[in-house]
């Protein structure tokens, strides 16, 4: 009990000290790598990777960590992450899970709207070159936030395409 919240203090640290690194260029290169980062319960709701897939047909690949808490029962899997994966540091431990974030996805979607400490820390740590969230999580995390219900999530992918064309990213 301790430790998790030693833990959730570093990354809290963490995302409030470190600076706003991104790159945040979509300039008419060709959107290949996406990835997203959401919630285990509005994953099974919603399943954002096939919505992708959708939006993005001429996309090589979609990679996706799905954030679930801890239960000793779950099953060790490289789709999903837990607090277990951190460090009482707050750094990340599972080398699948660092490997994401190391990735440099020309966009990274992250479908949660509700703040989530291990989450962000994701967002803020990842290489990715153009980060899409919604608004009302954390607006250092983000190059681009679109306000709408995460219940809306067509209308989202619907928003996320048109400002990606609108800022030169070639979205076929």
């Amino acid at each position: 009990m301790i430790f998790s919240k030693i833990k959730e203090y570093f990354l809290r640290k963490e995302l409030e000290q470190s600076p706003n690194t991104n790159k945040s260029i979509v300039d008419n290169q060709k959107i290949h790598k996406i990835g997203i980062l959401t919630l285990k319960e509005s994953n099974a709701v919603y399943d954002f990777k096939e919505k992708i897939k959708k939006v993005f047909p001429k996309t090589r690949s979609v990679h996706q960590y799905i954030y679930r808490s801890f239960n000793k029962s779950d099953e060790k899997s490289y789709y999903f992450f837990s607090e277990n994966d951190f460090d009482w540091k707050g750094k990340i431990k599972d080398a699948s899970l660092q490997s994401f974030v190391d990735e440099s996805f020309d966009v990274l979607i992250c479908y949660f709207d509700t703040n989530n400490i291990f989450l962000e820390s994701l967002v803020k740590q990842s290489q990715s070159n153009f980060k899409i969230g919604f608004s009302n999580v954390n607006q250092s995390l983000f190059d681009l936030e679109i306000s709408v219900p995460i219940e809306e999530v067509d209308n989202f992918n619907t928003e996320v395409k048109k400002y990606l064309q609108i800022l030169g990213g070639n979205v076929s």
